[in-house]
Formats: structure tokens, C-alpha cells, sequence
């Protein structure tokens, strides 16, 4: 079974959506359109009751908003569905070796629940020892937080867990889905392509990025925030944390890897 493509794209991104077609169309992928949440839009009553579900971690402005609620419409299309599997993008990502991935879903892993098809350029660990190496790149278990929602692979029950596990949450999507201090990912099974197979448009070699959507809205809502990210550890978690430290390290260096995961379409 083919792997079918949720586009989350603004009504007023026509130049980004072309874009996404023309991409689709030569890789073969099959998509259907999202019409995205435009965060500028929403009225001060919602804007406000999402306000009271954030962390406290990150600052949380309307755009950021609308990019949480668009995604949770994308999990929410994938239960709908009746694939188990299905592919999330943004409309600002560049694809690369990527054909091969969508034309089945055998080389998926049973027990995953997301896998992230997309590199941020930063370094993350990883299982040292792939699971598997589908089309000639190795599947890794996600092991830290990777920024980035540009493109991931997941699955009915992944998804369900989301929905489940976010009714009460928001915040930046990406810190949502994979970075573990936010309390999600401990529910799921996260997977790495390597090379990944997608990049967002501003990470790709040789282009012009386009004006970020989120960037400024984030700028602008620490500002008025002035949010306090969590401190260090004190007292006996301190002592605690250095008396650990060179154990953990040295198990973690036998099993994983810490490096940044190359894009399959750099020279």
C-alpha cells in the first residue's frame, strides 16, 4: 500500500503549495491538502484557552498556535483514515531520494509509532546500531530532542496517542512531538531516517529561504512572555546528576550516537 501525504499549507501560501505539487507530482507521492490554521485569525477567547494549556517552556504566540492546531488536524485526519500509516509535511519542504519511501509501507517498523523523515542540521543521538537500512538509509531510534516538523511518517496509532496525549497541551509543534521535556514522547516509539529524506526550505543548500512564518511570532511573544526556561538542577538532584553524569555517559556511548543526520540531497 502506498503511503498517502497530508499537506499542511495557509490558504494564502499559493507560491508554497505550487511549489509542494510540483515536488509531489515528480516524486509520485500522493497528497491531499490541509488548509492550515492561520494563527492571526484567532479570536482572543481561543487564543487566550490555548494560552493556559502551554508548558511554560518556550514562548507561545498565535502563529505558533496555529501550526499546533494544524498538525493536530493532520493526527486527527490520519485516525480518520483507513490506512495505518500515513506522511505529514509542512509546504516549505524540500524532498530528496524520497520516491522509493512512499510507494509502500513494508518498510516500516511495526512497533513505531512516528519516524522522522527530516533533518534540522543539529546534532541529536541516535541507537548507534540500525534497526534497519530500507532504501539504503539507516532507521534509528530517536534518542533527543530533533527540531523540526517539516516531514514524518506516522502511523493510526501514533496518532491516536497525540490527539490523546495533547488535549490539554500547546505549544511548538516540533517540541511537542520530539523533545522529551515536554512529557509526549515518553508515550511513543520515534524512528530516524539517515540520511533524512526532507529538509525544510531553509535548511537546503544553495536556496533562498523564504520569510519564516513563526520565527518573528516567537521573537515577538518572548518578549511580551518573558517566560523563565527551567533552571538547573539544585540540592541532592544536583548531586545526584554529577555523581551519574560519567556512568550515564559511558553507557550511552557504547549504544548511541551523537551527530547531526546529513540530508540525501546534499552534494
Amino acid at each position: 500500500m502506498k503511503v498517502h501525504c497530508y499537506l499542511i499549507n495557509l490558504d494564502r501560501s499559493t507560491d508554497r503549495l505550487a511549489d509542494f505539487d510540483q515536488q509531489a507530482r515528480a516524486a509520485g507521492i500522493q497528497y491531499t491538502r490541509i488548509a492550515a490554521v492561520d494563527g492571526t485569525t484567532i479570536d482572543s477567547a481561543t487564543r487566550t484557552r490555548l494560552f493556559a494549556k502551554r508548558s511554560g517552556h518556550l514562548p507561545l504566540g498565535p502563529r505558533e498556535m496555529g501550526c499546533f492546531l494544524s498538525h493536530r488536524a493532520a493526527w486527527q485526519q490520519v485516525v480518520d483514515d483507513t490506512a495505518n500509516w500515513a506522511f505529514i509535511a509542512e509546504d516549505d519542504i524540500r524532498f530528496a531520494n524520497a520516491a522509493r519511501f512512499f510507494t509502500h509501507t513494508d518498510w516500516l517498523p511495526a512497533q513505531a509509532d512516528m519516524v522522522k523523515a527530516e533533518t534540522c542540521r543539529q546534532k541529536i543521538r541516535m541507537s548507534r546500531k540500525p534497526a534497519a537500512r530500507p532504501h539504503g538509509h539507516a532507521l534509528r531510534r530517536l534518542l533527543s530532542y530533533h527540531g523540526g516538523t517539516a516531514g514524518y511518517f506516522i502511523s493510526k496509532q501514533g496518532a491516536e496517542i497525540l490527539l490523546r496525549e495533547t488535549a490539554d497541551k500547546c505549544d511548538a509543534a516540533d517540541h511537542i512531538l520530539f523533545n522529551p521535556q515536554f512529557g509526549v514522547t515518553q508515550h511513543l516509539q520515534i524512528w530516524q531516517l539517515d540520511p533524512a529524506i526532507c529538509v525544510q526550505h531553509r535548511f537546503f543548500q544553495g536556496a533562498e529561504p523564504p520569510e519564516s512564518t513563526l520565527d518573528a511570532d516567537r521573537a515577538e511573544s518572548l518578549r511580551e512572555q518573558k517566560i523563565m526556561l527551567p533552571g538547573k538542577p539544585g540540592g541532592l538532584a544536583k548531586i545526584w546528576r554529577e555523581i551519574s553524569r560519567p556512568f550515564i555517559r559511558a553507557g550511552a556511548a557504547l549504544t548511541t550516537d551523537t551527530t547531526k543526520v546529513p540530508y540525501a540531497g546534499d552534494p
